[in-house]
């Protein structure tokens, strides 16, 4: 055993067991931490703590507090943390996380299970979230707590009746170096239900069919653990359980692996205290040698591979300059050198050029490139001149066949040619005639052309039948012409000015153009709270947006004025300790007795000197500090003022508003200071005063709770959204009630005949 942990806290805990595998992971270490023991031992509370109080956090909370702390004290460093939490229940794998909106998870309906690639072990279907900040790795972790399996049983009340794996995945990548290497690591949190004596814990149903798959699945636990402890053993059961198939990669082997042994102090526990001390002595013979996981980017070695080419061109280049190859360049040929090879090509096809010169490589694929280019030119001319004197068919081409057939060419669908009779000769046939009997259509083209452009202009100037020069056309269908893009805005403008509105069609316009509908003034005027928050999404939206934003200035401002305050605190604090120390020099200086130079003042040690520097430079810091401080509170004081003034603007938008939409004239006019909502009107709230809101007198409340200690905000906040997220959606899962439509019959007494109803008005 490697120490006991009696009534110990949890911070102690954690420091002992937790901390140095968080910073090693860091590192890119992996590192594992599993609690194993009897039921009803502690081993939740160890790894989990109690969210009632922020000091009964456990090992889980802490790390991952610690672990955003040190990203923060890397800055040199880009790291990105995923959070996944894994159940096995029953040897079936649930994700604890799938509750949440941007789960994939909960719209995949697909198994999860294990595979495995290049020693890496990770579970297919289960999401993975990415946390920015420790907030939102603490929601994740308090969301899935709430979705674990409990039961209770003579031996614990909540008892977990699954095994859990809370996984932190990190990598992290240089932001000062530019290599291609990264490492990644894993920190497996695995919280192993407990072991039970059926006896003692007098289970029966479903939770006596739990224990049995939870104590199956420790036994192959510990086999597996066997066999990693025996070097002499070749394999090693992983695949028994799912538990073991999971934890692959993170017992033993290049893993920090640590096991907690939660066990009772009392005598009755004796054999089950026993049971689990043999295990963990099985697990600390499982070897381990931690190394780093180091990986590399393939587009930063794509790109540094890239550089070295550049930088070995540059080297061929200055070899050929000093060996007289000036000429030889080893990029790809520009397209002046394209055409200039092409050029020499056509010169030599031609006879007046005998030889082509060649320098390198990438010339010689310039000259056959260049062949095949004016190859396939004069294959194509050869054709277009074949098509200007010919008809050419193309008989693979379907369309080309039906074209030629649609032309009065004789020809079959297959592509050959056949004449008007028969072609084999036993029956009648007139044959093809002579293309020089036929008649030349370039010149009966040309005849019709002419004859159609001396018709087009008296066509154009006759006007529609029926219809006068300025009216629009219009097809038979009904459709409107729409006039064209070419058209001058000036003449679209003449058009409109000729066609003046008649009375009869001004009286018609309304009718075709719908009016809006307007919002009919319901019977019973909502609720003020109700209302207000409809007015906020739609009419007061810009003014509600204006207000958010200050409120977000105004937290900020009040923020930054904490800690200066705090900080200009410890400055005064490190002032007075100064001050003490330059007495306590100075009383010990005079017990000596004082030494003078050859001026006649007094001589002080190295020590006093650099203390007076000292006192002096915190003096300056602290005016400095305090100056900015009183500006500050200045600024908190203006942005608190926009706030009211946002707020009262709000306010009485919203009863105008709720008067015109809701009130009849006849109804008194009711502010909503006077209902008791909002903040009265003509008020002003002062800083440090307390908002007349409820949910801001809440949150005022909150914040000074949390002043005393700065650190838990986090945790706090966690728990709180993780509770009103379920209560949101336990009140979403609640039968609405259905609306009883006016005059509907309600019976009250149901022995009484159908005449005895109730009607309603």
């Amino acid at each position: 055993m490697d120490g006991i942990l009696h009534n110990a806290n949890q911070g102690v805990v954690y420091t002992t067991i937790a901390e140095d595998m968080v910073t090693q992971a860091l590192n890119g270490y992996n590192g594992t931490l599993m609690c194993y023991g009897q039921t009803g031992a502690g081993k939740t509370f160890t790894v989990t703590g109690a969210t009632e109080n922020y000091k009964h956090r456990g090992i889980i909370p802490r790390a991952l507090s610690q672990l955003y702390r040190e990203i923060e004290e890397r800055p040199e460093y880009a790291i990105n943390v995923r959070i996944s939490y894994l159940e096995i229940y029953n040897e079936s794998m649930f994700d604890l996380l799938s509750t949440l909106p941007e789960s994939v998870q909960a719209q995949n309906s697909n198994p999860m299970t294990v595979v495995e690639d290049e020693n890496v072990v990770y579970v297919k279907g289960l999401s993975s979230h990415l946390a920015q900040t420790e907030e939102e790795a603490l929601n994740f972790l308090f969301e899935g707590e709430t979705n674990r399996a409990i039961a209770a049983h003579s031996l614990n009340q909540q008892s977990s009746r699954s095994h859990c794996i809370f996984t932190v995945c990190i990598e992290s990548r240089s932001r000062v170096q530019s290599t291609a290497k990264y490492t990644t690591s894993k920190l497996n949190f695995v919280d192993l239900a407990g072991s039970e004596r059926l006896g003692k814990t007098k289970s029966a149903g479903k939770t006596q069919q739990e224990a049995m798959y939870i104590n199956k699945s420790l036994t192959f636990l510990e086999q597996t653990v066997i066999a990693l402890a025996d070097k002499k053993r070749d394999h090693v059961p992983y695949r028994q359980t799912k538990l073991t198939h999971c934890l692959k990669d993170s017992i033993g082997g290049t893993c920090n692996t640590f096991l907690v042994a939660n066990i009772w102090g009392e005598m009755a526990q004796l054999e089950e205290t026993v049971s689990t001390l043999r295990f963990a002595t099985r697990m600390m013979c499982v070897a381990s040698e931690p190394a780093v996981n180091e990986y590399y980017d393939p587009v930063i070695m794509v790109k540094k591979l890239e550089k070295e080419i550049r930088h070995l061109k540059g080297e061929l280049s200055m070899h050929d300059t000093l060996t007289n190859r000036s000429l030889v360049t080893y990029d790809p040929l520009s397209e002046q050198q394209r055409y200039e090879i092409k050029q020499q090509v056509r010169r030599y096809l031609e006879g007046s050029l005998d030889e082509i010169d060649i320098i390198n490589v990438r010339q010689i694929q310039g000259v056959f490139d260049s062949f095949k280019e004016i190859c396939n030119q004069m294959e194509k001319d050869i054709e277009d001149k074949l098509k200007q004197k010919y008809m050419l068919v193309d008989k693979t081409d379907p369309a080309s066949i039906a074209a030629a057939q649609k032309a009065g060419v004789n020809i079959a669908d297959d592509g050959t040619l056949v004449g008007v009779g028969e072609a084999d000769g036993q029956g009648f046939g007139v044959g093809v005639a002579p293309r020089s009997a036929k008649a030349d259509q370039g010149a009966v083209a040309g005849a019709l052309k002419r004859a159609g452009m001396k018709k087009k202009p008296k066509d154009r100037a006759s006007p529609v039948a029926g219809k006068g020069p300025g009216s629009p056309s219009h097809s038979a269908k009904g459709q409107i012409e729409i006039p064209s893009p070419q058209t001058p805005l000036a003449d679209k403008k003449d058009e409109r000015d000729a066609e003046p509105t008649t009375p009869s069609s001004a009286a018609a316009l309304p009718a075709a153009v719908s009016k809006p509908t307007e919002r009919q003034r319901p019977s019973t005027p909502p609720l003020r709270t109700v209302a207000y928050e409809e007015f906020k999404q739609e009419r007061g939206s810009e003014i509600n947006r204006i207000l958010v934003e200050n409120k977000e200035i105004l937290a900020a401002k009040k923020k930054s004025y904490a800690d200066l305050a705090r900080h200009i605190n410890s400055t005064k604090v490190d002032i007075d300790k100064s001050r003490e120390k330059l007495d306590a020099l100075r009383s010990e200086r005079e017990a000596q007795g004082f030494t003078y130079n050859e001026d006649g003042e007094a001589i002080i040690s190295e020590e006093e000197f650099l203390e007076i520097k000292r006192l002096k430079e915190l003096k300056t810091n602290y005016r400095t500090d305090y100056e900015e401080l009183k500006n500050l509170k200045s600024e908190v004081q203006y942005c608190q003022k926009l706030v009211d003034q946002c707020r009262q603007k709000l306010i009485q938008e919203f009863d105008k508003w709720y008067a015109d939409s809701f009130l009849l004239p006849s109804d008194e006019p009711q502010t909503s200071a006077a209902m008791g909502l909002g903040v009265r009107t003509g008020t002003q709230v002062s800083y440090g005063q307390v908002p007349e809101d409820e949910q801001e007198k809440f949150d005022y409340l909150q914040a000074e709770l949390l002043q005393e200690n700065p650190e838990s905000a986090a945790f706090y906040k966690a728990k709180m959204r993780t509770e009103r997220r379920k209560t949101y959606e336990a009140a979403v899962a609640q039968a609405q009630p259905a609306l009883r439509k006016p005059g509907t019959p309600t019976m009250q007494i149901r022995t009484q005949p159908p005449t005895m109803l109730e009607v309603h008005p």
